[in-house]
């Protein structure tokens, strides 16, 4: 569900955003071009406002809130990996599971390896594991970081 929402959030958010933007611009060039004032004045900044600055805003908080779903679901399927998998969890594994391109799917496990101290473990045929630990670790002040490494813990001790 939240793949879906992102992926509306970011069609619906960038029209408005594009629109809004679109309006925007060509009234205030109207307006530079124009000069109007008084009554004239009023009457372009009016539809400025409602149809030009008001989706654009709409625009922008569709589009960061599907960039929030978005993390939430990658951060979801992230833990759901870390459950099934009793704290260990590949590259290959995680970037097939979330749809990602692997070098962006490396990037997320090694934000949340740094945060959480993950261990990394090798096998004999060359393959990556992050071993996410159970233990309690001593936390950070980042209150993110501190969050992340709570949950992780919850999740590995849940099995």
């Amino acid at each position: 569900m939240n793949r879906f929402l992102s992926v509306a959030g970011k069609l619906v958010g960038s029209l408005f955003l594009c629109g809004g933007g679109t309006v925007t611009i060509g009234l205030l060039i109207g307006m530079a071009a124009w000069h109007p004032t008084g009554w004239a004045m009023v009457a372009l900044w009016v539809p400025t406002v409602v149809f030009g600055l008001a989706p654009s805003a709409i625009g922008g908080f569709l589009l960061y809130g599907s960039s929030k779903a978005h993390r939430h679901a990658l951060r979801e399927r992230f833990f759901q990996l870390l459950q099934s998998n009793r704290g260990r969890v590949s590259l290959l594994d995680f970037a097939t599971a979330t749809r990602l391109e692997p070098a962006i799917a490396r990037r997320h496990l090694d934000e949340w390896a740094k945060d959480c101290y993950a261990t990394f473990d090798v096998t004999d045929g060359g393959d990556v594991y992050y071993v996410f630990s159970a233990d309690p670790i001593a936390l950070p002040g980042d209150a993110r970081a501190q969050e992340l490494r709570r949950a992780v813990r919850e999740f590995v001790r849940s099995w």
